[in-house]
């Protein structure tokens, strides 16, 4: 825990890993944390998410990940009842939200241990393989847009799964900062373009997170890190068949079962 995290007691971030906690279980959506509960930095808020991922009981089998400033990069634990694979069907009543994103995510071949030194692009490239994927975001608040950004951080990034696609072991042979996209709902096209990643190349939140994780937990071999998205956030509808496709690169499908 870092000095900034110490400021907020223990007790406090029980409380809040525990409400949402509760929400989950219950899938009861809360109004907001209670004041006395809330995080007011990045460090607060990541040490809450993992006293949530703890009270869950499992396995942490990657991450979602933003920013790439020392200091403001974010991460979000998926955990491995969140995670399916291509083509899935789930129940869409599990996911309030629905919210679809279609992203470029990298199974880790080998881990990236804590160290002290940072790592480079160049350790990093030869230990991943990328793979197509469809993150779900959902909310365990009532309101997605109207909650903080740090409350949100405390919710694991409001992830609600993953869906990946086949892994492309010839990856590098694509330009991912141009790569074309479409997102299908029932065949219906709903975006389309080319490129979109905010960081433009989707290694760099990579790097970011493996510095980041590098002083704690570090990365571990067959944990999948997705990137953001190149689609924008989308809404979907129950009954919904939604659909991702990356150019030459491959497709990730899922089926929002009413």
């Amino acid at each position: 825990m870092t000095p900034e995290t110490n400021t907020m007691n223990r007790s406090a971030i029980d409380r809040a890993a525990g409400l949402l906690f509760e929400a989950r279980r219950s899938g009861i959506a809360l109004a907001a944390l209670e004041p006395d509960c809330r995080p007011a930095t990045i460090e607060q808020a990541h040490a809450i998410q993992d006293a949530l991922v703890l009270r869950t009981d499992e396995a942490v089998k990657g991450w979602k990940v933003a920013g790439l400033e020392p200091g403001k990069v974010t991460r979000g634990a998926i955990i491995g009842s969140r995670f399916w694979k291509s083509p899935a069907r789930i129940k869409a009543s599990d996911m309030s939200l629905l919210g679809i994103e279609g992203e470029i995510a990298f199974r880790l071949d080998e881990g990236l241990p804590p160290r002290d030194q940072p790592y480079s692009m160049d350790e990093v490239i030869p230990v991943v393989t990328a793979l197509p994927a469809i993150e779900i975001v959902d909310s365990r608040f009532q309101s997605y847009r109207g909650t903080d950004v740090l409350d949100r951080l405390c919710d694991c990034m409001s992830n609600g799964g993953l869906i990946c696609g086949e892994p492309r072991p010839d990856w590098r042979e694509f330009d991912l900062s141009r790569i074309s996209v479409r997102l299908l709902a029932d065949g219906e096209r709903i975006t389309e373009g080319e490129g979109g990643h905010a960081n433009g190349d989707p290694l760099l939140p990579l790097l970011a997170l493996a510095n980041l994780l590098r002083t704690g937990p570090g990365l571990g071999a067959r944990q999948v890190v997705t990137t953001g998205t190149f689609t924008g956030l989308t809404f979907a509808k129950p009954g919904q068949t939604i659909r991702v496709e990356f150019a030459g690169f491959g497709h990730v499908e899922v089926v929002l079962e009413a």
